[in-house]
């Protein structure tokens, strides 16, 4: 009787152990160190971008532009308003009296005239007073006013003197605005020695742009 082969088991299976350390063990080691680096790039990339990415400007609000207004309302509200131009001032000269009188002969001369206050104050207050009247002129104006007093008849007469560098026609309403700018006089209480007096004084108007 013939021999049998002898029965051969199934083919060995490879041992696990058979490439550790060799090729097929480095793949997975490798790719956790390219993982490990990418990552690492990447956590210091993303912070560095960020930090040097530019900015946009802030927008403001409704509110900030509202607050801003109000504050700039409030500034210009407490800051002090601007001085208005001084008004224009009209020179008068001293009051001079050019005569003064009693009835009957004989003149008294003009130095030892009185000077009559009420009169001659109301007379500079209504001058300075209306000086707005006065015509237009590129040059100073001079304008002799004349006043007489006459304490008998208890009347005032205003009128422009011949010395003046103002036309007769333009000086009407300026003498007028000057004639009712005149105090009203209680005759009684007013002390005087003559019964009439004629008194100048010349007002200089400064030119009229001036105004």
């Amino acid at each position: 009787m013939a021999s049998r082969p002898p029965l051969l088991g199934p083919p060995s299976q490879p041992s696990p152990y058979r490439y550790l350390g060799r090729g097929g063990g480095e793949r997975p080691v490798r790719l956790q160190i390219v993982i490990a680096l990418v990552a690492g790039l990447i956590l210091v990339a993303v912070p560095l971008y960020l930090w040097r990415r530019p900015r946009p400007e802030s927008i403001p609000s409704a509110d900030a532009a509202v607050a801003a207004s109000a504050s700039a309302s409030a500034s210009a509200a407490l800051a002090p308003a601007p001085l208005p131009p001084p008004p224009p001032v009209v020179q008068l000269s001293p009051f001079t009296t050019l005569k003064c009188e009693n009835p009957g002969p004989g003149k008294t001369p003009p130095e030892r005239c009185d000077h009559i206050p009420f009169f001659e104050d109301g007379l500079a207050r209504a001058i300075r007073d209306n000086i707005a009247c006065a015509p237009a002129s590129t040059t100073p104006l001079k304008v002799s006013y004349v006043l007489e007093i006459d304490f008998r008849k208890k009347r005032t007469n205003v009128f422009i003197g011949k010395s003046s560098t103002i036309k007769k026609e333009k000086g009407k309403e300026l003498l007028r605005c000057v004639t009712r700018g005149m105090p009203t006089a209680d005759w009684g209480t007013i002390v005087h020695q003559y019964a009439r007096y004629k008194v100048n004084v010349t007002a200089t108007y400064p030119p009229k742009e001036q105004f």
